[in-house]
Order: structure tokens, then C-alpha cells, then sequence
């Protein structure tokens, strides 16, 4: 038989005393309610919940009577779920989100006890907070230039990055109610954030001749490799840095995207599978892409034929000198370094994938096809991130209506009106 008590203006108790090995024990479960609820309806929702939790515990569905707050559900979380399941990127990102703010806010609450608008008032409070930088102190810069850089101004978390907070919240209060901890996520009921669409920065058909006479005149050869993967081929940043020679199809002129590289200060750089399953896939490359990475190869050979010993290498196209990997994120300052040196500034390396995708809508190729390109799980998405390109596409469309009401308008020729 279940049992309810009210506690307080807007607060009952209900509870299923159980049979037990070493004895009889109480389970119970604490409600609140809004404050203007009525008396009759609280009795009547707690009636509810009573009953509720003796048909699971019937049903075998006891949820946990432990009192574990928000702190250490979260290590449970992390330790038996997280790490097992996700990429070690996703688990940084996860802890990052948890020990910088959610913890600190919400650690000490008992699960149980987490309300929906104590997560609302988290959430509306972390919007003005000021966003954590992870540059490098001035004083530790190597060069003089970089120490008397003048640091940016603080600002706000983006929409972005507190809908992350929401959604790691939301997460793992549901794995909560898959482990029987809870019975609802509070979190449903809680708003999830806007986030404004945020604007694709790419170059246009003139910018990128440019950029590909700029990049001609360069030495380095790795850096044009990498440069052009992103730029003709649409790779990510880890794609590029962990393709290898061996992945190419050298009669098909074709090469398979099959893993990336990527990084975490736990583990440093590590290769693991694309950032999706559609990452998986197989493109063609155009003529001037497959002489690149013949020139790659031979320099490979020589490079190991004059170092012997000291030749490093493990067929990764982007390099060092001698072979032996780079640094995840060395390709975009190789980048980085270029673009300043040569007119475009603030152009980031992914923004040539954008731009790849962009050239690609503005030759008309239809959006399946670009999508299969970049390794999008399906053309919806690619289709919603270069809205700006099927923009130019409809721009054109217009025109071609407007033609055909010239040619309307135009005078007709009588002698197609009565031919001889």
C-alpha cells in the first residue's frame, strides 16, 4: 500500500514501504508543485504518482531510492556511458561542459530534487557570462609580436555554445531516466535555446583564382596539398591530416575518406572514423588534384631514398619534412599564415570547404551529389547550410522568367506567321 503526506504548501511525499532480504524499507518520492495549485489538485496528482510508483516497482521498474545528487550522477555518467560510447573529442567536450559550469551551478542538488526552473534559471543565467578563451597568455607567446598583440575583447557565450549546455543536460538526465534514477527529465520541460543560423563565409569565383595563383608560387608542398583537398575535394581539417598515399586510387583518379585526424590534450592526436557515416565515401578527384599528389608521392621517394634512417614517414600526405606526422591543427596554421601573407585575412581554413560547396551549387550540380561530396548525412542539411547558394541559383531562375516575358513582348516576325 502506497502512502502520501504533504510537507508543505506545495510539497508531498509519497511512498511503497517493499519487502527485502534483510528486512522491509520505504521507497519514496518527493513532489512539487506550482505555487497557486490548488489543494485538491496536488492531493490528486500525488494519488497519481503513488500509484505510479507501485506499479513499477510491481513491474520491476523500482526506480533507484539512493539519495545521489547532480555531482555524482554526472561521474556515473561520464564513467559508464560517456567514455565507453562517444569519441574522446565528444567525452572532452562533455566534461568541459559539466566541470566549468553545470557543476559548480547544479553539482550539489540531488537528482531528484532538479527542478524545471532551476534548470531555466541556469540556462537564462549562463547567457551573460563571459566566453573562456583557451589562447595562450601574452607573457607565454614565443614571438614579440604575438606577446604585444592586443587581446580581444571579452564577450558574451554564443546561442551556440549554451545550447550545447542545454543539450549535455538534457542527455544525461535521460540516460537518468533510462537507468530508473528518474522518472521524467525535468529538462523537457525547460525551452531549448534559439540559436540564430549562423552566416557561411566562403570566396567567390574571383577570390579563389586568386588564392589558387597565390598558392601556386608556394614551396611548400604539403601546404598546397592540404589547401587544395579542402578547397577542390571539400575536406574537413581532420580528413586532410589523416589521409595517406594508399588511399588513393591512382587508375580511378579517385581517393576513399575513410578516417580523420583528430585531437584532445588527454590523448593528443589520435585517428579515428569521420565526424559521420556518411564521412565515409569515395570522391573524384579532377586532374590538377591527382598531379598534386604524384608530385607528393615522388617527393616521398626521394625524401626516403637521401634521409635513409632518419626518414620518417608513414605515407600521410601532409607532413613534415621528414615524413613524420603533423600536429591535428598544423595545416590550418600553415593556413592561416598564408592567407595573411597574401590578401585574405580572416579566411579560415574550413572556409574553403564552404567555398568548395558554393562553386560547386553556382555550376549547377544538384544537391545530392554535393552532399555525397562533402559527406553530409543527407541533402536536407547541405541544403540548409548553403541556403546562399540555391539563393543565387533562384536569382537566375528569375532572370530566365525574364527572358521569356521579352521574348513575349517581342514583335513577331511575319514571315514565321505565314511560311512560304
Amino acid at each position: 500500500m502506497a502512502s502520501i503526506e504533504q510537507r508543505g504548501p506545495n510539497t508531498w511525499r509519497v511512498g511503497v514501504r517493499t519487502s527485502v532480504a534483510d528486512g522491509r524499507k520505504w521507497i519514496r518520492r518527493t513532489l512539487t508543485f506550482p505555487a497557486g495549485m490548488s489543494k485538491m489538485e496536488q492531493q490528486a496528482r500525488a494519488e497519481l504518482a503513488a500509484a505510479q510508483l507501485q506499479l513499477d516497482i510491481a513491474e520491476g521498474k523500482q526506480i533507484h531510492d539512493s539519495g545521489i545528487s547532480v555531482r555524482e550522477f554526472a561521474e556515473l555518467w561520464m564513467k559508464e556511458h560517456v567514455t565507453p560510447n562517444c569519441t574522446p573529442t565528444t567525452a572532452k567536450n562533455y566534461q568541459f561542459f559539466l566541470s566549468s559550469r553545470i557543476l559548480p551551478a547544479l553539482g550539489d542538488i540531488p537528482l531528484r530534487k532538479l527542478t524545471p526552473m532551476q534548470l531555466t534559471t541556469f540556462i537564462n543565467s549562463i547567457r551573460e557570462d563571459d566566453a573562456r578563451t583557451t589562447a595562450i597568455p601574452a607573457e607565454q607567446r614565443k614571438r614579440k609580436a604575438d606577446r604585444e598583440r592586443e587581446a580581444p575583447e571579452p564577450r558574451k557565450l554564443s546561442d551556440r555554445t549554451v545550447r550545447h549546455y542545454y543539450d549535455c543536460i538534457s542527455y544525461m538526465l535521460n540516460k537518468a531516466v533510462q537507468w530508473q534514477y528518474l522518472s521524467v527529465n525535468p529538462m523537457d520541460r525547460v525551452d531549448r535555446p534559439k540559436v540564430k543560423k549562423k552566416r557561411v563565409h566562403f570566396l567567390d569565383d574571383r577570390q579563389a583564382v586568386q588564392l589558387l595563383r597565390c598558392l601556386a608560387k608556394e614551396e611548400s608542398l604539403p601546404l598546397r596539398c592540404a589547401v587544395l583537398l579542402a578547397l577542390l575535394c571539400g575536406l574537413r581539417l581532420g580528413e586532410v591530416g589523416a589521409l595517406e598515399l594508399s588511399d588513393v586510387n591512382w587508375e580511378e583518379c579517385c581517393i576513399d575518406i575513410h578516417r580523420a585526424l583528430k585531437y584532445t590534450p588527454e590523448k593528443g592526436n589520435y585517428v579515428d572514423d569521420p565526424k559521420t557515416e556518411a564521412g565515409v565515401r569515395t570522391i573524384d578527384l579532377p586532374p590538377g588534384m591527382m598531379a598534386l599528389l604524384e608530385e607528393t608521392r615522388k617527393y616521398h621517394e626521394d625524401a626516403a631514398t637521401f634521409l635513409g634512417d632518419r626518414w620518417r614517414g608513414c605515407g600521410r600526405i601532409i607532413c613534415a619534412w621528414d615524413g613524420s606526422p603533423v600536429h591535428h591543427d598544423t595545416p590550418s596554421k600553415w593556413f592561416r599564415k598564408f592567407a595573411d601573407e597574401n590578401g585574405f585575412e580572416g579566411v579560415r581554413f574550413h572556409d574553403l570547404r564552404h567555398t568548395h560547396a558554393t562553386l560547386l551549387f553556382a555550376n549547377n550540380i544538384d544537391a545530392v551529389a554535393v552532399a555525397s561530396r562533402l559527406g553530409h548525412e543527407d541533402a536536407s542539411t547541405t541544403l540548409r547550410i548553403y541556403a546562399h547558394a540555391i539563393r543565387r541559383r533562384d536569382q537566375e531562375s528569375a532572370a530566365a522568367m525574364q527572358r521569356l516575358i521579352e521574348t513575349a513582348l517581342t514583335p513577331e516576325d511575319p514571315q514565321l506567321d505565314n511560311p512560304q
